[in-house]
C-alpha cells in the first residue's frame, strides 16, 4: 500500500494571450489564441507528468476523496507511480516558458503516441484504431492501453514482457497479434475489454498458450475467418457468432431463414431441425459457416455439446474444463423462484439445465455428471452442504486422482443478475482440504481427493 500523508490539489492557470487580459469568450480564430495550447501536470512529490486533459479533469474532479484519488492516479499512470509519496498536486498552463521539465528523462517519444522509458512502453496516448508498438520495446507496462478507441494491437518480437491490466478497458478492441513466441505474460493482462474477440499468435507459443488458458479464441493467422467452421444447435437455441481479425461492419444473411435466422449483430435463432449456411460479407468479401439445428432432447443436446466444444486432440482435463464452460455460458442459477421458494421439479435435474437451460446445483450437477459419462469420465454427484445449506457437487477422475468440481459455484449470480457468462476457476478440481473450507460432506462416501496438481 502506498504511504499517503497528505494531499494538495492546487490548480494554477496561466495565461499569457498577447499581453492583454480576456474576458468573455475569444474568437477561435483569432491568430494569437491559435497559439496557445494548454499543457496538464500532476505533481507527486517531486515527479512531474503532464497528462490529457481528461484525465487532469479526473483528477481534479476526485481531490476530496484521497482513496478515489490515489486508485485513479494509480490507473491512469500505472508503473509510473512512485510507490510512496506525501504530496499531490495539479496545474494548467499555457505558455511555453512555464512547461516544466518531466522526471522522464530517459522518456522518448514516437510520434507523441507512445510514452517510452527505457525500452518500457508507458502509455498510449494516440487516436488511431490501428496500433503497431513500435520495435524496440521489449515491456508493456500496465495500463499502458487504456483507450475506448482502439480496435487492434500488434505486438512486434522485441516485447518480452507484458504487465498485468497491460490492456485496461479497451472497450473497443477487437483483437491483439503477436508476432513471435518470445513474450512472457503476467495474470490477467487484458481486463474488461468486453468486446475482445481473438488474439493472433503462432501454434505453442506463450501468447497462443496465454489465450487458450484464459478463454479467449486464438487464430494463427491474421486473414478475416468465422469464429466458427459449423455450429451445432437444439430447436430455441441462440448463439452469436463473428469474424475474427475484423473491426468492419459485417452484414448477415442465413441461406434458410425457417431453420435459423440471424440478426444484424451476427445472433443465431434456432428455429427448427435442418441444416443451412450463415453467410457474412465484410467489404465485399464473404465468409461462410454451415449450421445444423437437431430437434431438442437430452440426447441431441449431449450430441451437440460434444460436436461444438469437443475436439478429437483434447486432454481429459481440456474435456472437463470446457464443459464446465459450457455449462457457465449455457446455463442460468434459477435465482429468482430460489428467492420466492418455488423452485420447480425440473430445476433439480439434468433436463432442466440441459433443456430448459434453468437449474439450481443439483441440476448443474446431474447435466455435468451425464456429460462425462458420455465422454467417458468418472465422475461422481456429491451430497452435501455449504453454509448449512444442502448443496450438490461433482467429483472427477483425472490421471488417477479425483477432484471437486462446484459449476454453481463458479457461475456466481452477480448483481442480483443470473446472467454471468464468465468461466470462473475457484471450484474447479480442488482438493479436499480447499473444498473443506467452503463445503461439507460425508467424507467416508466417496474418494479422497487428495492431489492439488490444479490449484
Amino acid at each position: 500500500m502506498k504511504r499517503l500523508r497528505k494531499i494538495i490539489f492546487a490548480v494554477t492557470l496561466s495565461l499569457a494571450l498577447c499581453g492583454s487580459a480576456m474576458s468573455g469568450w475569444a474568437a477561435p480564430a483569432t491568430p494569437c489564441l491559435a497559439a496557445v495550447v494548454p499543457h496538464y501536470y500532476i505533481y507527486v512529490d517531486n515527479y512531474t507528468y503532464e497528462v490529457t486533459a481528461e484525465q487532469y479533469q479526473g483528477a481534479l474532479s476526485r481531490q476530496y476523496d484521497k482513496k478515489e484519488l490515489v486508485r485513479y492516479l494509480q490507473e491512469i499512470l500505472g508503473e509510473r507511480m512512485p510507490d510512496k509519496f506525501s504530496v499531490i498536486s495539479g496545474r494548467v498552463i499555457t505558455t511555453d516558458e512555464d512547461i516544466p521539465a518531466t522526471n522522464d528523462d530517459n522518456t522518448q517519444e514516437d510520434d507523441s503516441d507512445f510514452l517510452i522509458r527505457d525500452g518500457v512502453l508507458l502509455s498510449y496516448r494516440g487516436e488511431a484504431l490501428e496500433v503497431n508498438v513500435p520495435d524496440g520495446v521489449t515491456t508493456i507496462s500496465a495500463l499502458a492501453f487504456c483507450s475506448p478507441k482502439i480496435k487492434s494491437v500488434r505486438i512486434p518480437s522485441s516485447v518480452k514482457a507484458i504487465r498485468k491490466y497491460a490492456f485496461y478497458r479497451c472497450t473497443s478492441l477487437k483483437y491483439i497479434v503477436f508476432d513471435k513466441e518470445n513474450t512472457t505474460f503476467e495474470n490477467n493482462i487484458i481486463y474488461d475489454c468486453e468486446k475482445l474477440t481473438n488474439v493472433v499468435a503462432p501454434k505453442g507459443s506463450k501468447a497462443y498458450e496465454y489465450a487458450k488458458k484464459n478463454d479467449i479464441p486464438v487464430t494463427t493467422t491474421e486473414t478475416p475467418c468465422c469464429s466458427v467452421s459449423h455450429s451445432y444447435l437444439l430447436v430455441g437455441d441462440k448463439e452469436k457468432n463473428v469474424i475474427f481479425n475484423n473491426f468492419q461492419s459485417v452484414s448477415w444473411k442465413s441461406s434458410k431463414k425457417k431453420i435459423v435466422s440471424v440478426s444484424k449483430g451476427g445472433t443465431l435463432q434456432a428455429k427448427k431441425k435442418g441444416k443451412a449456411t450463415i453467410t457474412a460479407t465484410v467489404n465485399g468479401k464473404k465468409y461462410r459457416y454451415k449450421v445444423t439445428v437437431y430437434n431438442k432432447s437430452i440426447k441431441k443436446r449431449l450430441h451437440q455439446i460434444t460436436k461444438s466444444c469437443i475436439k478429437k486432440d483434447m486432454s481429459r482435463y481440456e474435456k472437463v474444463r470446457a464443459v464446465h464452460n459450457w455449462l457457465i455460458r449455457n446455463v442460468k442459477y434459477d435465482y429468482y423462484r430460489y428467492q420466492t421458494g418455488s423452485i420447480p421439479r425440473v430445476s433439480h435435474t439434468a433436463k432442466g439445465a440441459l433443456i430448459k437451460k434453468v437449474a439450481v446445483c443439483d441440476g448443474y450437477a446431474y447435466a455435468f455428471q451425464m456429460i462425462m459419462k458420455k465422454l467417458k469420465i468418472p465422475c461422481k454427484f456429491v451430497v452435501g452442504s455449504s453454509q448449512g445449506i444442502g448443496h450438490g457437487w461433482n467429483m472427477v477422475k483425472l490421471g488417477g486422482k479425483w477432484y471437486h468440481i462446484d459449476v454453481t459455484f463458479d457461475d456466481p449470480i452477480v448483481n442480483e443478475s443470473n446472467n454471468n457468462t464468465i468461466p470462473r476457476y475457484t471450484y474447479f478440481l480442488k482438493s479436499s482440504s480447499t473444498m473443506s473450507k467452503s463445503h461439507k460432506w460425508k467424507k467416508s462416501k466417496y474418494p479422497k481427493c487428495k492431489s492439488k496438481k490444479y490449484e
